[in-house]
């Protein structure tokens, strides 16, 4: 299975959850980007700081 992941600020973590629904045809795991990651990791889909990584399968780094 291919890993499909996003990151999303707040504003924008339903269109990830919808886009990593679509692609992958299954429940998504959504998981918060610790703080020391936070400010260094943008949205996919702005310039904005990341919050969330949605994703098809669980991640070992983020928590």
């Amino acid at each position: 299975m291919e890993n499909t992941t996003k990151k999303a600020c707040e504003t924008h973590i339903y269109r990830a959850l919808d886009e990593v629904t679509a692609k992958t045809e299954a429940f998504p795991i959504m998981e918060t980007i610790n703080k020391s990651e936070e400010l260094s990791t943008p949205c996919d889909y702005c310039q904005q700081a990341a919050i969330y990584v949605v994703s098809n399968m669980q991640s070992p780094t983020i928590s």
